[in-house]
C-alpha cells in the first residue's frame, strides 16, 4: 500500500512539473512575480493591500474615471467578471480594481457602487506611482491589465485592446491552470 501511494505521489508531481502553462492571448509572466505591499483605498472606505490582492484573483489597471480611458477600463472588466459567471469559484474570488491616476472622487464614489467586486482605488500619489512603478508601467496613456492570481502573484498582462471575451476566455484558462502558473507549494 505504502509503495502505491508513494509511486501515486510521485506521478502527479511529475504530471505537475511537466504540464503546460495555458495558451493565452496575452503575455505569461513565467516565473510569476510578486511586487511590494502597497495599501490604497476605494472612496467607500474599503483597503486594498497586499493581503487583498493575494486573497483571490484581481485584474489591476490604472486609468483616469474623468477620461474614456478610466471609464472603459472599468467597462472592460465588469464584461469580463459577467462572461466568468459560469466559473462559480472564480466569479466570487475576482476582483476588478482600477487605480485612478487623477483624484475625482465622487465619480470613483458612484463607480465604486457598481459592484462589490470593484475597487476605484486612490490615495496618496506617492503609493500609487510606486504601485505603477512595481508593476513597470511605463505609461499612462495606454496602460497595461495586470492579472494576479491567489497569493499575489502577477501571471499575466495584456497590452492594448483585448475584447471582454477574449480576456474572459483566458481568465479561465488562467485559473483552470493555476497549479502550473504557481510556484511549488502555492
Amino acid at each position: 500500500m505504502g509503495l502505491f501511494l508513494f509511486g501515486y505521489q510521485w506521478g502527479n508531481e511529475y504530471q505537475r512539473r511537466r504540464a503546460e502553462p495555458p495558451s493565452i492571448s496575452g503575455v505569461l509572466v513565467r516565473p510569476p512575480a510578486e511586487i511590494p505591499g502597497f495599501r490604497l483605498e476605494d472612496p467607500l472606505g474599503r483597503t486594498f493591500d497586499q493581503e487583498t490582492l493575494a486573497a483571490g484573483w484581481t485584474l489591476l489597471t490604472f486609468g483616469d474615471l474623468a477620461g474614456a480611458q478610466g471609464q472603459l477600463a472599468i467597462q472592460r472588466m465588469v464584461d469580463v467578471y459577467n462572461r466568468v459567471a459560469g466559473e462559480e469559484d472564480l466569479h466570487q474570488a475576482l476582483r476588478l480594481v482600477l487605480v485612478t491616476t487623477t483624484d475625482a472622487p465622487n465619480l470613483a464614489g458612484d463607480f465604486a457602487r457598481l459592484s462589490p467586486a470593484l475597487y476605484v482605488l486612490g490615495g496618496e500619489a506617492a503609493e500609487r506611482e510606486r504601485l505603477s512603478a512595481a508593476l513597470g508601467m511605463a505609461s499612462e496613456a495606454d496602460p497595461p491589465l495586470y492579472v494576479f492570481a491567489p497569493g499575489g502573484y502577477l501571471v499575466a498582462l495584456y497590452t492594448g485592446k483585448v475584447e471582454g471575451a477574449v480576456l474572459a476566455a483566458d481568465l479561465i484558462a488562467l485559473y483552470k491552470g493555476v497549479h502550473v502558473l504557481l510556484p511549488e507549494g502555492q
